[in-house]
């Protein structure tokens, strides 16, 4: 079957032995658990209720990479225990069990509890191993991107110490000078190239959660970048744009694949839960030193002139230029291509969007730019 060559395909690609914590007040569904469970190379840990369960992350000396949740349960509930549990381990893959269609009760978990999946008993076996290999491959995605973070921010440190060698022996050797700044354009260099492979692996996770939005990013990127040149905005903007550009659905690693992917319309709990991206970008980057704000940029490239956006409903001059730029941009394309629920509509019904809603939800100045830039190149090659 498919599914059977996906799940070997993860498991290979698994670096790490990973603990997951299983909780639920029936055994059976823990037993059921440890039998799935037993052939995969996992430190697996079951207890019967959320206190006990709390007491276990306290106490663990092995970090958990993945946390799964019974909804129903004596003295605590599956939302006030995950409400808890992400605080202990904020960067385990938290997944909630419940047996009964609540869509309530799940967005209070998604709100609360900073769930990432939930599952309706009964389930199917294939699908939960499934889903619990490829939440461990994002663990171990955002674990190397952690250690690419803190290898930029020792580089950075590295160069201011050189920086203050430098001005010292510019006061001592002035023929040394020439040499030290080499040195430091070299280092520069790095760190940049080091910040662009960054850029690169984010930009490469969402890609692999949904192959139909393939190069969406990139292209969205490209845009954007020409609309700020038509602008005339500075270097530092476009550089700026064209970062967040790249990254600005980093946070659909959150949604499940197939939400993404359903070839049909949307719940509305589906399209709550594919809201909620913008926030997830946003913890995901804002603890990266970024040359520039692209953390915010992401958070509010859904936010609309009329405050009809999301998450926070901002209004027009609150909303950054750049994320109004790369709003217009992401209109362009999603609706240029092709999509599971949906044939390409074509760049030209994407033109009449954006000219229909000028200076209602689209930023005018930005539409302007945006309509330059199509007739100079109808078919809008970047």
């Amino acid at each position: 079957m498919h599914v059977a060559g996906k799940d070997i395909e993860l498991s290979k690609s698994l670096k790490y032995k990973h603990s997951i914590l299983i909780v639920d007040d029936e055994d059976s569904i823990l037993n059921a658990f440890k039998r799935m469970l037993a052939d995969e190379e996992y430190d697996v840990h079951t207890v019967n209720n959320g206190l006990e369960g709390l007491y276990n992350l306290r106490t663990t000396k092995n970090p958990y990479s993945l946390i799964i949740s019974d909804q129903r349960m004596p003295e605590m509930s599956g939302v006030q225990f995950f409400a808890q549990a992400k605080d202990l381990f904020p960067d385990a893959v938290r997944i909630l069990l419940t047996g009964y269609a609540d869509s309530g009760a799940i967005i209070d978990a998604i709100n609360k509890g900073g769930v990432h999946l939930y599952f309706t008993k009964p389930w199917r076996e294939e699908e939960v191993l499934l889903h619990i290999k490829q939440s461990l491959s994002k663990v171990e995605i955002l674990a190397e991107n952690k250690r690419l973070i803190e290898l930029i921010k020792t580089k950075n440190k590295e160069l201011m110490e050189l920086n203050k060698t430098l001005e010292k022996k510019a006061h001592d050797r002035t023929n040394d000078l020439l040499a030290q700044t080499e040195k430091l354009k070299d280092s520069y260099k790095r760190s940049q190239l080091i910040l662009d492979g960054i850029v690169k692996t984010l930009s490469k996770i969402v890609e692999t959660r949904d192959p139909y939005t393939s190069g969406h990013e990139d292209q969205v990127a490209k845009i954007a970048c020409r609309i700020a040149k038509e602008m005339k905005l500075t270097e530092d903007q476009v550089s700026s744009i064209h970062i967040a550009a790249t990254l600005h659905d980093i946070g659909k690693i959150s949604v499940p694949s197939e939400i993404l992917t359903k070839p049909s319309i949307l719940s509305n709990l589906e399209r709550e839960i594919i809201k909620t991206h913008c926030k997830v970008a946003n913890d995901i980057l804002v603890n990266i030193e970024f040359p520039y704000p692209v953390a915010e940029i992401i958070y509010q490239h859904h936010e609309r002139m009329d405050g009809s956006g999301y998450p926070r409903g901002l209004k027009g001059e609150d909303i950054a230029l750049e994320a109004r730029i790369i709003g217009v941009a992401d209109v362009i394309d999603a609706m240029a291509s092709y999509r599971p629920y949906r044939p390409a509509l074509g760049v030209d019904a994407a033109i009449e969007e954006i000219v229909k809603f000028r200076g209602v939800t689209y930023d005018s100045s930005v539409v302007d730019a945006c309509l330059k830039v199509y007739k100079q190149d109808a078919y809008f090659q970047v």
